[in-house]
C-alpha cells in the first residue's frame, strides 16, 4: 500500500492490518488478543483476562443533534463499546470518555451526553470513572474507552471458525438501519409503532452482554463478533480471521419486523437493510451444528433472545448469499468509515 494513498481507497480493514503489523513487535506474551478483534485481551491473572476497547463518534458522521437528543448520543457512544465487550464473552467494568466541542456549544449539550453515558453504564453494570474535555473548532466528537474482563477459558475470538460450523446471529437484523431510513425520509415526525421501534433501535442500541456471556459460558462457540458495520462487512472479517469462507441463505436472515415495516413504506429492500445497514449490535457467532440447541437454550434463559442459524462455514475464502433457488445474491457492502465526507446520517 502506498503510504500517501487516501484513506477512502485504503479502507478500514487494510489500515487495521497495517496497524497490526506496526504493533506486532511490541506485543508481549501477556497480550492474548491485539489489534484486529472487537477488543484487546490482556492476561491479568491465572484465570482472568482484561478486555479493553474504544470507539469514537463524530457529529455529522455518526450522529446529528436534530435527530437524537444529547442523552441518546451519550448512550449510543457507550453502547457500541459495551457491544465489543459482549462479543468477547465479557463483563464490562470501567468507562472513560473524552468529549471535544466548540466553545459556543451549550453546556447542556455536553452535560446531556454525560448523562447518557452514565445511564448506559448504570444499565449494564459499568462505571464512568473519568475522561477529558477539550475545545475544538468542531464538530462535536465523543470518544469512549471501556475495560472489562472475562475468564481465560471463556474468551471468544473472531479466529476460531471451522468448515462445517453453522453461522448464527442473536435477535433480528435491520431495525437500526430502518430507523436511519425513517429519519432520512421524514417518517419520524408522526411515527407509527414499528417506525418508533426502528428509531429507538437506531438511537438507543442495546448491547447483547447477557447473550455474549451465555454464548461464551456454553463453551461451544468457535468464533464471535458483534454486528456493528453490517453483516455484509462483519461476517467477511470473521471469516478472514478464521481463514474460512461462508454461505448464507436469504430466507434464513432474521429481518426485524420494524425493518420490514419501514422498508414497505419506503420501497427499500428489507433484506439489504438487514445485511448491509449496520449498528444492530447483535452478536454473530459460529459453532458446531450439534451445539446450537444448547447455546440457544442458554441465551434464551439469560435474556429471552432467540438465535437463528443463517448459514454455514465452508472451506475457501468466499462469502456468498444465496436465495431459495440457490441463486447467488449480493451480500452488499456494509458501512465504509472513510468513504463519506459527511454523515452516513444525512
Amino acid at each position: 500500500m502506498r503510504l500517501r494513498s487516501p484513506l477512502k481507497e485504503v479502507g478500514e480493514d487494510r489500515l487495521v492490518a497495517r496497524f497490526r503489523e506496526l504493533a506486532s513487535a511490541g506485543l508481549g506474551d501477556g497480550i492474548l488478543v491485539g489489534p484486529g478483534d472487537d477488543a484487546a485481551a490482556i492476561r491479568i491473572g491465572d484465570k482472568r483476562v482484561l478486555l479493553l476497547t474504544c470507539d469514537m463518534m463524530v457529529e455529522e458522521v455518526h450522529f446529528r443533534r436534530d435527530w437524537a437528543s444529547s442523552e441518546q448520543i451519550g448512550w449510543k457512544a457507550l453502547a457500541q463499546n459495551l457491544s465489543d465487550i459482549a462479543a468477547m464473552g465479557g463483563e464490562p467494568a470501567f468507562v472513560v470518555s473524552s468529549i471535544a466541542a466548540p466553545g459556543h456549544t451549550d453546556q447542556e449539550v455536553v452535560e446531556g451526553i454525560a448523562r447518557g453515558l452514565i445511564a448506559c453504564a448504570s444499565r449494564y453494570g459499568a462505571t464512568l470513572v473519568g475522561g477529558d474535555l477539550v475545545g475544538s473548532p468542531g464538530p462535536i466528537a465523543v470518544d469512549v474507552a471501556v475495560t472489562g474482563w472475562v475468564e481465560d477459558d471463556l474468551l471468544v475470538r473472531r479466529s476460531g471458525a471451522r468448515p462445517g460450523d453453522v453461522v448464527v446471529v442473536t435477535g433480528a437484523l435491520g431495525a437500526a438501519a430502518a430507523g436511519l431510513v425513517a429519519l432520512r425520509r421524514g417518517l419520524a415526525e408522526k411515527p407509527e409503532a414499528e417506525v418508533t421501534r426502528a428509531l429507538q433501535a437506531h438511537r438507543e442500541p442495546q448491547p447483547r452482554l447477557a447473550e455474549g456471556r451465555a454464548i461464551a459460558g456454553a463453551r461451544r462457540a468457535t468464533a464471535m463478533m458483534d454486528v456493528s458495520d453490517g453483516l455484509a462487512n462483519d461476517l467477511p472479517r470473521l471469516c478472514a480471521e478464521s481463514g474460512v469462507g461462508a454461505r448464507l441463505y436469504v430466507e434464513r436472515i432474521p429481518v426485524d419486523p420494524a425493518c420490514a415495516a419501514v422498508a414497505d413504506k419506503t420501497s427499500a429492500d428489507a433484506v439489504a437493510l438487514a445485511t448491509s445497514g449496520g449498528e444492530d449490535y447483535e452478536l454473530l457467532f459460529t459453532c458446531p451444528s450439534g451445539a446450537i440447541q444448547e447455546i440457544a437454550a442458554a441465551v434464551s434463559a439469560a435474556s429471552g433472545s432467540p438465535v437463528t442459524v443463517i448459514g454455514e462455514i465452508v472451506p475457501g475464502d468466499s462469502v456468498t448469499l444465496v436465495d431459495a433457488r440457490g441463486k447467488a445474491r449480493s451480500l452488499g457492502t456494509g458501512f465504509n468509515h472513510f468513504a463519506v465526507s459527511r454523515t452516513a446520517t444525512s
